[in-house]
């Protein structure tokens, strides 16, 4: 009896997996929709470099992007379908949310999760603010990532768990797709097998042949790329791509110039001879700082506080293996973004998504807790419906259509195209104008520089119809051609949804 109870709760709970992963998928191809079209600067890069690879250009396409693996893979779906460049890469990013959903609830089920964990699991993964309302929606490598990357997660949890030899191998290939996709997949690939060396239930001899396995490929490959580069005394290490950037010995020095340059600023410029010393301890609480907000921003402060109290009751929440796995990776995941913001002192919240996902986990079963809570406690349960809503209320804003001037920069595009019944030149500054234009792709030189290069040689005036992007914040390009171009006349002006950014059109006086 009671192993039939238990087949019907694992059929169950694998329906309710599939119809999470139909969702998922659903709510990609609406994000999609209501884009119409809409891409982001990264975009145009792997779009333009797949149209080249498309074409069979493979030096063209490799030089646009030297991480080329993304367009590729369009290409290759284009090949395929047929269905055209742009819709290509729509499908591949609801295949790979659709594989991401997959592996996000998996994650979920490895670590004990059954029904209530599951549901809980759903409804903080497709609520997500900033993964589903601002990255999903883009056309960029970012999805691939997150589809091998927790993917790899799940094969590693199940090597882990049960020491199958298919496990580890596939744990080594999803995560090296991922590094094919971001370069910081490599972190995983390196550094997550070491956390078997602390498996406390095996010993040392089963510790260190599950490392061996867990490496396998790795080994293998690193022999492979030793012998080629033995045996071809000329070849350059530029075929490696950005993998130069982690195997170099300069890799110290690359990550700490930006933190010597900045810390000597703000010991001289900021703190003074009294208090020099403490300028780069100072600058890394300032950064440290910075990952703490950025964490909150894009996981969502609801999830950080529910995931800091599944984390306090994990040896009662979580299988104890799946908790030691997803505890390394967010170790591994807070390293990621500490190189990354020491290097170039940025750190987008696309690059916190990694330790995100995993917080999510550690949030769903805390949440399961509040939502199928045994006891009558009212204001818990006014909590959890709370919560509840919340997450509804934020999955809908995900799916909604996008504000007037969500896409501003198309329509003054097509405005140009349709007033522009002469076929006379016209100049882009950005590379995403140039590419709704169906122009040719020329690089992405948006900055005031290239502008200024075109007005000092005379190449700009050229041009009948300059189409020039402005904002509040900088206005610098629309002061320079009004300033240096007094023939050319501002005719148009398109606004984004917060006018807070704008595409300005001129036309030379003449042609009015």
């Amino acid at each position: 009896m009671q192993k039939m109870l238990d087949k019907l709760e694992k059929a169950s709970l694998n329906q309710l997996h599939f119809w999470i992963i139909l969702l998922g998928m659903l709510i990609c191809v609406q994000v999609q929709y209501i884009q119409h079209g809409a891409i982001s600067p990264d975009s145009v890069l792997y779009l333009e470099a797949a149209k080249l690879f498309s074409m069979g250009d493979w030096q063209a396409g490799f030089e646009i992007f030297n991480w080329p693996f993304y367009a590729l893979c369009i290409a290759l779906v284009n090949k395929i379908s047929q269905l055209g460049v742009h819709s290509s890469a729509q499908l591949l990013n609801i295949i790979f949310f659709g594989i991401a959903s997959y592996s996000f609830v998996a994650i979920v089920k490895l670590a004990g999760g059954k029904q209530k964990q599951v549901i809980a699991a759903a409804l903080i993964w497709l609520s997500a603010q900033y993964m589903i309302g601002s990255v999903l929606e883009m056309l960029i490598r970012d999805e691939g990532f997150w589809a091998f990357f927790l993917l790899s997660i799940v094969f590693f949890i199940r090597f882990y768990q049960e020491s199958q030899f298919k496990d580890a191998l596939l744990w080594q290939l999803s995560i090296i797709v991922a590094t094919l996709f971001r370069i910081e997949g490599i972190l995983y690939l390196l550094f997550l097998p070491l956390s078997l060396l602390f498996q406390t239930e095996c010993n040392i001899k089963q510790k260190w042949g599950k490392l061996l396995t867990a490496n396998v490929i790795n080994i293998g490959l690193a022999m492979i790329i030793l012998l080629i580069f033995a045996f071809n005394d000329g070849l350059s290490t530029k075929i490696l791509g950005r993998l130069n950037e982690v195997f170099t010995i300069n890799l110290w020095q690359q990550l700490t110039a930006n933190l010597n340059e900045k810390s000597v600023i703000m010991s001289t410029q900021v703190l003074g001879k009294y208090l020099e010393e403490f300028a780069t301890i100072g600058l890394l609480l300032t950064l440290l700082f910075a990952i703490f907000a950025k964490t909150i921003s894009t996981t969502g402060f609801i999830v950080v506080c529910l995931s800091a109290f599944g984390i306090k009751n994990n040896q009662r929440l979580f299988n104890h293996q799946s908790f030691q796995v997803l505890s390394a990776v967010a170790i591994i995941a807070t390293i990621s973004m500490g190189l990354i913001i020491t290097k170039v002192f940025v750190l987008s919240g696309r690059y916190v998504l990694a330790f995100s996902f995993i917080l999510m986990v550690f949030a769903a079963f805390y949440f399961a807790e509040l939502l199928f809570q045994k006891t009558k406690n009212n204001k818990m349960h006014w909590l959890a419906l709370l919560l509840v809503l919340f997450m509804f209320g934020g999955g809908l804003k995900n799916i909604l259509p996008k504000k007037q001037g969500h896409n501003f920069m198309q329509e003054a595009v097509a405005w140009v195209i349709a007033d522009n019944v002469n076929n006379k030149p016209v100049f882009y500054d950005q590379a995403r104008m140039r590419y709704y234009a169906g122009a040719d792709f020329i690089g992405t030189f948006e900055n005031l520089s290239y502008i200024q290069s075109m007005i000092d040689n005379n190449s700009i005036t050229h041009h009948d119809y300059l189409l020039i992007e402005s904002s509040k914040k900088d206005n610098k390009a629309k002061v320079l051609i009004e300033s240096q171009l007094p023939d050319y006349q501002l005719i148009k002006q398109f606004n984004d949804a917060k006018a807070k950014k704008s595409v300005l059109i001129y036309l030379k006086q003449e042609m009015r």
